[in-house]
């Protein structure tokens, strides 16, 4: 997958004077798994029972739509999904993924900027001094490069001091 680099940035600039914004989560376009296991489909099964004037036909078919999967693997991303944070209401609403909103009031809050679920990767939770579940509203990518690390901890450091907590953890 491409590099976040220029979302995170983007992201970076709005926090210090946006009324909300958007901690997405990046994630591969679902049509690259339709293409990819079609064409798979096609190759596996579809070919074989094809007549034979058929076959390298229906091969090149299901070549090139394993190909455009693998493209679309790499070059296309949902980003509209993740946590929409209102700096005034401090308030996070889940945006098309699972979870329920949460209110950042009082004490005892925390921006923790940890590494991430996957290889290579750094993750920004929500936490409560209490205890209580992690709230994870944003990671990088698996093998996300040094610069996209970099971005991601000042976005941690720009949100917290946007929202007036502490920040602990990784910073980079």
């Amino acid at each position: 997958m491409r590099s976040s680099a220029a979302l995170f940035r983007r992201l970076r600039d709005e926090i210090p004077q946006a009324r909300q914004v958007l901690l997405p989560r990046v994630e591969v376009h679902p049509l690259s798994w339709g293409l990819g296991l079609t064409g798979t489909a096609l190759g596996l099964w579809g070919v074989p029972a094809l007549p034979a004037a058929m076959r390298p036909g229906a091969g090149w078919l299901a070549l090139g739509l394993v190909v455009a999967g693998m493209a679309v693997w790499g070059f296309m991303r949902r980003e509209h999904l993740g946590w929409r944070l209102d700096f005034a209401a401090r308030q996070l609403d889940p945006v098309g993924v699972d979870g329920e909103s949460r209110r950042l009031d009082g004490s005892g809050w925390g921006l923790f900027c940890v590494g991430g679920a996957k290889r290579r990767s750094l993750a920004l939770e929500f936490r409560h001094e209490d205890g209580g579940k992690a709230l994870r509203v944003l990671e990088t990518r698996a093998g996300a490069s040094r610069e996209e690390h970099q971005l991601v901890s000042q976005i941690a450091d720009a949100l917290a001091e946007r929202l007036q907590m502490r920040r602990e953890g990784l910073t980079l």
